[in-house]
């Protein structure tokens, strides 16, 4: 299991639709599993851009933007997270690629 940044976004549309409990969940999840989060790290975000298409969750260096998930995804998003299996392709391709352009680009920068 390499180094992963999982941001939840926390922005009102996702907010309203259950990120908080999401983040919780993986949040207890990991903390049970690396409590020290050297190898996985669960952040909220204050909004990714689509809104639209939420709850948003992303994965970096993997460059994977989750959308439209729901606490039933969360064993799914888990393994992708520990290694067990890939991207969970149903839950991306949503937002529009510039969207998730904008977000690796910051999170590639130095700065």
């Amino acid at each position: 299991m390499s180094n992963k940044l999982v941001y939840v976004c926390d922005g009102g549309d996702c907010n309203e639709k259950g990120s908080g409990n999401l983040f919780s969940k993986l949040k207890v999840h990991f903390d049970e599993v690396d409590p020290h989060e050297e190898k996985v790290k669960i952040r909220r975000y204050p909004c990714f851009g689509g809104c639209e298409h939420g709850i948003n969750i992303t994965i970096w260096p993997d460059r994977v933007f989750y959308s439209l998930v729901k606490e039933s995804d969360l064993p799914d998003i888990i393994r992708h997270l520990t290694g067990e299996s890939g991207p969970v392709v149903r839950l991306t391709g949503k937002v529009k690629p510039d969207v998730e352009e904008f977000l690796w680009q910051m999170l590639d920068s130095p700065y």
